[in-house]
């Protein structure tokens, strides 16, 4: 009786003349090595030596975060506060000098990123925590808010809430979207795509210049002359609350609380020059209602005015703007808020 198992295999033979056949086949084979590469590159220390890859937001900035808070939350397991803000709070809050501080004062270790973005409004911010609840799960948010950040006409980052990642994430499903969200390798692509145009090259690299690992992007030096501080004007700082549609963008940012996290409103620090006729409107007209509106809301506002006095003019970039040197100081001050709150990590 002939055996079942043949001694004989089959073999799919292909004719060396057939070069078209062999090259879709190795086509189709390589495809699942480099999605498979792209996303172990990704996931490893390698990645930190690659351009950021891109979430297709439009901003070289934002890309390199969020990669960069990706791989903190993959590698601490968790995260305990996110700072928020405009470029107020990218460069004056270095997470790193918070950590220490509180490891110092309590014994206790905290993992922090700051994802301040210039030119972010309080809206714009309130969309990008509600996201950031929903991805990364922080205990605590910090947003350090300016008057120009409710009352803002002259710029905001609304690229933000116009992205496929944003949106895939608040519920609005694309194949754009959920790439990527799921996809490393389609976010090096559209990287590479970005990376083709030549001008492109130079605006990731000054966009992302002195940024850390911790999403702090300190700024050098002193703007000197200080520009004109537009913003906060006596004759804006008194209409600023005129418009209900103001103190209820506050209100959706408060609203947050619902999705089982704390939440912080930091005064932005300024420069305090007592020759400006600033600060009358500002204690007076913006800042109560402001304080009536958090504290309704169940939200503790942390004024900055002793800190900033404190900070001598070379360290303060512009009237907004700390230095490498200003963010020092305010960052350990912050550290120490943190440490006499801890019950916001509990």
């Amino acid at each position: 009786m002939p055996s079942i198992f043949s001694r004989n295999t089959f073999q799919i033979k292909l004719s060396k003349s057939s070069p078209l056949v062999r090259g879709i086949l190795y086509f189709f084979l390589t495809i699942p090595l480099v999605l498979l590469g792209a996303e172990i590159v990704a996931r490893s220390p390698l990645g930190n030596l690659l351009p950021a890859p891109s979430v297709n937001a439009d901003s070289f900035l934002f890309d390199a975060k969020i990669y960069a808070l990706e791989g903190q939350v993959r590698r601490d397991g968790g995260l305990d506060c996110l700072f928020l803000g405009s470029s107020v709070a990218n460069v004056d809050i270095d997470p790193e000098i918070v950590e220490r501080v509180y490891l110092e004062q309590t014994g206790e270790p905290i993992h922090c990123y700051n994802l301040g973005l210039p030119a972010m409004t309080i809206e714009n911010a309130a969309a990008l925590a509600d996201v950031a609840i929903t991805r990364f799960h922080p205990k605590v948010i910090l947003y350090t808010v300016l008057s120009r950040d409710i009352d803002h006409v002259t710029a905001s980052a609304d690229f933000i809430e116009k992205s496929g990642w944003l949106k895939f994430n608040r519920g609005k499903s694309s194949l754009h979207g959920w790439l990527v969200n799921h996809s490393y390798a389609w976010r090096y692509f559209l990287t590479w795509r970005y990376w083709l145009v030549t001008p492109n090259r130079a605006k990731m690299d000054s966009e992302t210049t002195w940024l850390t690992s911790k999403g702090f992007q300190p700024a050098q030096g002193i703007n000197d002359p200080y520009p004109k501080n537009q913003t906060m004007t006596p004759e804006r700082l008194t209409q600023l609350w005129d418009d209900p549609g103001h103190a209820q963008v506050v209100k959706d940012f408060l609203a947050l609380q619902k999705k089982d996290v704390k939440l912080i409103f930091i005064e932005g620090p300024v420069y305090r020059d007592p020759n400006t006729d600033t600060w009358p409107a500002y204690e007076t007209s913006y800042l109560p209602p402001l304080q009536r509106l958090l504290e309704t809301g169940g939200v503790p506002f942390w004024r900055t005015d002793a800190i900033a006095v404190q900070i001598p003019k070379p360290h303060w970039y512009d009237w907004l703007h700390l230095n490498s040197q200003g963010a020092v100081t305010f960052s350990q001050w912050l550290g120490e808020q943190l440490v006499e709150n801890a019950w916001l990590f509990k």
